[in-house]
């Protein structure tokens, strides 16, 4: 199954990569490419944040988190405005959000463990929720509460590092509460959604095979009334040639006058 997902992204890719090479317009072909390094960026947040959050620069790291954020906003409206959108677009954004997220919460979960491992249990959640609905093919899509869910995710985990850059006592608890109530709300939005489609697929299936077991039994007939009247045919035949033999032998046995 995780081989078809691999196998799904290439493809993905390779029509990107395509795409690209096929283009001829240099402007157009700037454009193609500027909202997935926009997304892609995104994925070095690990390599950027934990070494900060190490050294205690945390400023650094909050207007890193910041500008990083922005980008989340950036690529998907620019890919729609310049009419660049594609599904390896959306595939590597679902990475990059992912592993971002894990790039900022890293450092928390050292000092503060009991404060940020619900919201990485629960942000794994949902992204083993899509990825398993991603192997069964349902593709799946970002809704309007996961979209929501993520940008409150990315300013409450900004505001940690804020608090630990300003070193001023900030109650986190209710941004906190507020956070993980959105992350269980998507999880279980995520799930819904996934067994509907589901429940969608087996039905058109079953709906599929109903009309290919009718158009079956409708060829068997058809079948059956041609053998039958290709038996009337060569019955009919059979008759006329009885009939046309009797005549002769009545001919031949008549005496002539």
């Amino acid at each position: 199954m995780i081989k078809e997902v691999l196998k799904q992204y290439k493809k993905y890719r390779n029509e990107y990569i395509n795409n690209l090479k096929k283009e001829k317009n240099k402007i157009k072909r700037i454009k193609l490419q500027i909202p997935n390094i926009l997304t892609r960026s995104r994925i070095l947040a690990p390599f950027i944040l934990v070494p900060c959050a190490i050294v205690g620069n945390f400023a650094l790291a909050t207007i890193i988190i910041a500008l990083l954020g922005l980008t989340d906003c950036l690529d998907g409206f620019l890919a729609r405005k310049w009419n660049v959108t594609s599904n390896y677009g959306q595939k590597l954004d679902a990475v990059s959000d992912k592993l971002f997220a894990i790039g900022i919460a890293s450092p928390i979960l050292i000092t503060n463990p009991l404060l940020i491992l619900p919201t990485i249990l629960l942000e794994t959640v949902i992204g083993s929720i899509n990825f398993k609905s991603q192997i069964k093919g349902n593709n799946p899509k970002s809704t309007l509460l996961g979209k929501f869910k993520t940008t409150i995710l990315y300013v409450y985990l900004a505001s940690i590092y804020l608090t630990k850059a300003l070193n001023i006592p900030l109650s986190l608890f209710i941004l906190t509460c507020g956070t993980n109530i959105l992350q269980l709300g998507t999880a279980v939005q995520y799930y819904i959604i996934d067994k509907k489609k589901e429940s969608n697929k087996k039905e058109e299936e079953k709906k599929e095979n109903t009309k290919t077991e009718e158009k079956s039994q409708e060829d068997l007939s058809i079948s059956h009334y041609r053998k039958q009247i290709e038996e009337l045919k060569n019955l009919k035949e059979s008759l006329t040639l009885n009939n046309v033999d009797e005549k002769e032998k009545t001919y031949i046995k008549t005496p002539k006058k």
